[in-house]
């Protein structure tokens, strides 16, 4: 799969942090960028490597989406899908793709996981509350050296913040393209206002 040269450099930026740092990185792309592609090539390149992914979402159309390019991209990849929603619960696949609401109490379940993939990373609760964290502390209890890395085009929260701090499960963003640029280099239209 050929990614776009900032999804390129979003991939090895994501890679390196986790390769030099012992935190968890964030990858900052905007709606429209290209999120579900990185998040293939990413869990391709992880597998390949002997490692188990599961990515997360909290909606299942994100889930079917992200699964959809994996299929498309990858589809060498042993994947399942982990979902009430979708009415699928796979728990053995090399990869799975699942929705939160449905697995954040299943982390026995699904067994021990190396890196755990979370789109739209801003529904994290900031300081490890809620299903993520309970999530992320169950599979660290399987697997200690579990790792997480989140993908957002909006890495704050309007009443907490920035989703990255250092009591937080993301905790820097080690990528960023903005609007402008993407739009400047023809990768997303140029926004048009409406006259009310």
């Amino acid at each position: 799969m050929k990614l776009r040269h900032y999804q390129e450099a979003a991939k090895e930026a994501g890679w390196h942090h986790l390769r030099t740092r012992e935190d968890n990185p964030c990858l900052v792309i905007p709606t429209g960028g290209g999120k579900s592609p990185l998040m293939a090539a990413m869990t391709s390149e992880a597998v390949e490597w002997g490692k188990r992914v599961l990515l997360l979402a909290d909606r299942k159309e994100l889930l079917e989406q992200n699964a959809d390019k994996i299929v498309k991209y990858c589809p060498q990849i042993d994947l399942g899908v982990y979902s009430a929603g979708l009415g699928i619960k796979n728990t053995s696949n090399a990869v799975i793709v699942a929705g939160i609401q449905s697995i954040w109490n299943k982390a026995a379940q699904i067994g021990s996981v190396d890196l755990a993939i979370v789109d739209e990373a801003h529904t994290i609760q900031p300081e490890g509350e809620g299903r993520y964290g309970s999530l992320l502390k169950d599979l660290k209890i399987i697997n200690p050296k579990v790792r997480l890395i989140g993908l957002t085009a909006t890495p704050y929260r309007m009443k907490e913040g920035l989703i990255c701090g250092p009591d937080h499960l993301l905790n820097h963003i080690c990528y960023e393209i903005g609007v402008k640029q993407l739009i400047d280099e023809g990768f997303l239209c140029k926004l048009i206002s409406k006259r009310g």
